[in-house]
Formats: structure tokens, sequence, C-alpha cells
């Protein structure tokens, strides 16, 4: 990127996949890297589908980037490596998927209001962000990821490591 650093936004990505995703959650932490400076990445996690009860359980993980980009840009270029690892959209939105991107938070602003309900978005988020604040309760994510987690079917997969793919200089988040 060409842009100076003041003017990169922090973007928290969302990595899923329940095809091959031991193999495909790498190889979308690797494409990101070669896109955007890596800045934090979280540990791998399993959990069942969310809204239907076809395919595997998935894992996740979240990543922070930093990018110049306006978010509709940055939103074509996640589409281009879905693609790229073979991700097919149907009209089946809970359909299985070798990879699936999303924008969770921007700036300090979460645009994913689901990342309060489910472990699968909490968990990994607050390994990155623990002090983001739900705008309801006033908790940080950290308690909230803490509370899903016991109540929630979510485990750790410590051998899929993504940490390889992290950026060398991370940000300070004084």
């Amino acid at each position: 990127m060409n842009a100076s650093a003041e003017s990169e936004t922090l973007f928290c990505i969302e990595l899923g996949s329940n095809i091959d995703p031991a193999l495909n959650l790498p190889r979308a932490a690797k494409a990101l890297s070669r896109h955007f400076p890596l800045l934090a990445i979280s540990s791998a996690w399993e959990t069942p589908p969310v809204g239907t009860h076809h395919g595997g359980n998935y894992l996740n993980a979240a990543a922070l980037i930093a990018c110049a980009l306006p978010t509709e840009q940055l939103k074509a270029i996640l589409r281009e490596i879905e693609t790229r690892l073979g991700r097919v959209r149907t009209a089946d939105k809970f359909a299985p998927r070798t990879i699936d991107l999303d924008i969770l938070v921007v700036g300090e602003k979460v645009v994913e209001a689901d990342i309060w309900r489910y472990a699968y978005l909490a968990v990994p988020v607050s390994e990155i962000l623990p002090q983001l604040t739900c705008p309801h309760s006033g908790e940080h994510l950290h308690q909230i990821a803490q509370r899903l987690k016991a109540t929630s079917e979510i485990r750790l997969r410590p051998q899929v490591d993504l940490q390889p793919f992290k950026s060398a200089k991370a940000p300070s988040r004084d």
C-alpha cells in the first residue's frame, strides 16, 4: 500500500471455513497477509455450523489488518480472495464453504451485531480486541466471550497455527 499509516483504518476480519477448514483457514490468512499488514490473528476455534445442520463443523479465526481503502473496496478484495480459494456463493446463505471473509469491526465500530451473540465470532475477536464494549450491556468483549465459551460448543484447535502469517510489526495499542 502506498498510503501513510495515518490514513489507514484498522479492520477486524472474520475467517471461517467448513470445507477442508484446516487447509483453507491458513490459506486465507496467507492471502490476507499478501494484501495487507496482518497486525494480529487469533487462534483457530472449532464450532458447529449456525443456522443449519448440514455441512461439517467450522473453523473460525479473526484477523486485524490495516488498510487505507474504503470499506467497499476492501469487501471487493475479500470477495476476490474467497473466489480464488474456491468459495461458491449460492442462494443458501448457510451452505458449506471453503472460506468466508467478513468485516466485523471498522476502526472502533462494530459493524456485525452478531459478535455479541455468537461464540464463533466473539471468542476469536476477543483475543485481538478484548476491550470492545457492547453498546447495550457495557460489557467488554472478553467478558462476553468467556460467558459464550462456557455455554457453547466451541473448542480451541491449536494444531491450526495461523501465527506465521502475522506481520512482523504490530501497531501500538495504547
